[in-house]
C-alpha cells in the first residue's frame, strides 16, 4: 500500500523507538541549508505541499498498520516493527500526528547555516515520531533548491539587462521550465517546477502548475507559447521545411511562436524566413523566437541574431547595445545551466547585442542536476527531554562542516535586518511560525505570499 506515512521514511527509523534512552519524552530536530552550500542564501519553499499532501488529517489507520506490520516482518526478518506505538496514535489522536512544526515563510531566502524549520513532538509517547519523518520532510531540498537556483539565475538577468538593455520588461519570462522530461517522476516535475515558479512566470511543466493551483490558492500562474519541435519541422523532410514554415505561421497569426530551427541547417532556415517568408512575418501581431538547439552555444547564438539582423533589422539603444526587430528573438534551450547562460549573455555583450535579444530554456540543469548537497540540507536533533529533565545535543565530527546545532533555536533579524539563530530564549521576535500542530496546518501561503518574499 503505497501513501502510508508509516513507511514513507528510512527502514532504520523503524526501530529507533527502542533506541532513544529510557524515559525519553521529546526529541526536538530542526533543519538547516549547512555552510559551504553552493549558494550564500536558500530560498524555503515547498513545505506546505508536504504538510498537506502527506501528514494532514487522519493519516494513521489499522489498515495502514496491518499493512506496514506485514512488510517490516519480512523486511527485517523478524519482529522489530512495534504496532503498539502507531495504535496508541489512533487511541489518543484520531490517527492524527502529535507534531509541532514551525518554519521560516516560504518564499524567503535565508543564510545558509541558519535554522529554517523546527519539528517535536507534542505527547511524550510520540518522541520516537518527530525523527520519523525526517525522511519525507527533508524532501525540500529539491523545490527549495530549484527556487534557489532559479532566483540567483534572475538576479544575474537582471544585471544583463539593466548593463545593456533599456526595460526590465521580460525579466519575468526570460528563463522557462523545460525540465518535466528530465526528471524522474511525475511528483518531481510537479514539485521541484514549482520552486522555479516563486521566480518567473514562464514553465512547460504543467504539473508544477496544477501544484500550485491545488496547494498554495493560486490561480493560473504561469504561462507557455505555441512551439514547434523537430517532429513537426521533419514531417515533409528537409526539401519541405520552407513548406512547413509557411504552415505554422499560417497556423498562428497572432501571438508569441516559437521555432526551432535546427532539423537541417538553421542559417538556411534563417534565410528561408528573412526573405520568403519576411512580409508574413513582419505583419503577424506577434513575436517570432528562433530556436537553435544544438552546436556550440556561443558561436551559434551569434550567427543566428548575425543572420537575423541582417534580414529583419536592428536598432541601438540608449546604451550602446543591439535590439533585434520586436518581431523577432532567440531562445536557446539545449544543454544550458545558468554559467552557460551567462556566458552566452557575456560574450554577446562584448559584441555589442543587449540581453533583451535573448530569453533562455533550461530542463535537467534547472529541475535535475542538483541534489540534497547543493545547499547541503541537514536534518538533525538538537535537543531532548528524558523523564522531565532538558539536554541540549549535537554533533561534532572531525569533519567540522558537519558540526550540528545545539538547544532549541529560533531565527530573528537583528536592528540591520540580518538573519541569524540564536536560542529559544534571545529576545527578538522568532521569525518562524507555527505551520503544522497536531495533524493541523494551521498556517498557510498563497502563491503569492511566496513570491512576494522572494522578490529581488
Amino acid at each position: 500500500m503505497l501513501g502510508s506515512i508509516i513507511t514513507e521514511t528510512d527502514s532504520y527509523k523503524l526501530t529507533h523507538h527502542a533506541q532513544y534512552p529510557k524515559g525519553t519524552e521529546k526529541v526536538y530536530s530542526y533543519l538547516e541549508a549547512r555552510k559551504g552550500a553552493e549558494f550564500d542564501e536558500t530560498v524555503f519553499f515547498g513545505l506546505q505541499y508536504l504538510l498537506k499532501k502527506y501528514l494532514e488529517g487522519v493519516v494513521v489507520t489499522k489498515e495502514k498498520i496491518d499493512s506496514a506490520e506485514a512488510l517490516a516482518k519480512v523486511h527485517f526478518g523478524s519482529d522489530l516493527f512495534d504496532r503498539s506505538r502507531w495504535d496508541y496514535i489512533i487511541d489518543e489522536h484520531g490517527g492524527k500526528l502529535p507534531l509541532l512544526i514551525k518554519a521560516v515563510p516560504e518564499g524567503m531566502p535565508v543564510p545558509i547555516g541558519n535554522v529554517m524549520m523546527t519539528v517535536e513532538n507534542t505527547d511524550p509517547k510520540c518522541y520516537w515520531l518527530t525523527n520519523h519523518v525526517e525522511s519525507l520532510l527533508t524532501h525540500l531540498w529539491s523545490p527549495s533548491t530549484v527556487a534557489t537556483l532559479s532566483r540567483d539565475a534572475k538576479m544575474r538577468l537582471k544585471g544583463m539587462l539593466e548593463k545593456t538593455a533599456d526595460s526590465m520588461d521580460g525579466l519575468n519570462f526570460m528563463l522557462h521550465d523545460f525540465g518535466y522530461r528530465g526528471v524522474s517522476s511525475a511528483e518531481t516535475a510537479a514539485h521541484s517546477g514549482a520552486g522555479h515558479l516563486v521566480n518567473f512566470m514562464g514553465t512547460d511543466t504543467l504539473p508544477a502548475i496544477e501544484m500550485l493551483m491545488q496547494y498554495y490558492n493560486s490561480g493560473v500562474c504561469a504561462f507557455s507559447v505555441p512551439a514547434t519541435e523537430h517532429s513537426v519541422m521533419t514531417s515533409l523532410g528537409q526539401t519541405g521545411e520552407e513548406k512547413m514554415l509557411k504552415h505554422i505561421l499560417d497556423q498562428y497569426p497572432t501571438g508569441i511562436l516559437s521555432i526551432v530551427i535546427d532539423s537541417y541547417d538553421y542559417n538556411r532556415l534563417i534565410e528561408i524566413a528573412g526573405t520568403t517568408l519576411k512580409d508574413q512575418i513582419l505583419a503577424r501581431d506577434g513575436k517570432i523566437v528562433f530556436r537553435p538547439d544544438s552546436g556550440y552555444p556561443i558561436t551559434v547564438t551569434k550567427e543566428v541574431l548575425a543572420g537575423l539582423a541582417n534580414h529583419f533589422g536592428y536598432e541601438r539603444n540608449s546604451k550602446g547595445y543591439n535590439v533585434l526587430n520586436p518581431k523577432i528573438g532567440v531562445l536557446w534551450g539545449d544543454g544550458i545551466d545558468v554559467s552557460g547562460m551567462m556566458d552566452i549573455l557575456n560574450a554577446i555583450a562584448m559584441e555589442k547585442w543587449s540581453a533583451q535579444n535573448m530569453v533562455f530554456g533550461m530542463g535537467g540543469g534547472l529541475l535535475q542536476k542538483i541534489n540534497r548537497d547543493t545547499q547541503r540540507f541537514a536534518f538533525k536533533c538538537s535537543h531532548q527531554q528524558r523523564n522531565g529533565m532538558h539536554f541540549d545535543i549535537s554533533k561534532n565530527p572531525i569533519d567540522t562542516s558537519k558540526t550540528s546545532k545545539k538547544g532549541r533555536m529560533k531565527l530573528v533579524r537583528d536592528h540591520a535586518g540580518v538573519l541569524s539563530t540564536v536560542p529559544i530564549g534571545h529576545i527578538r521576535l522568532d521569525i518562524m511560525d507555527t505551520v503544522f500542530e497536531n495533524g493541523a496546518v494551521v498556517k498557510e501561503y498563497t502563491l503569492e505570499d511566496v513570491r512576494a518574499k522572494a522578490v529581488i
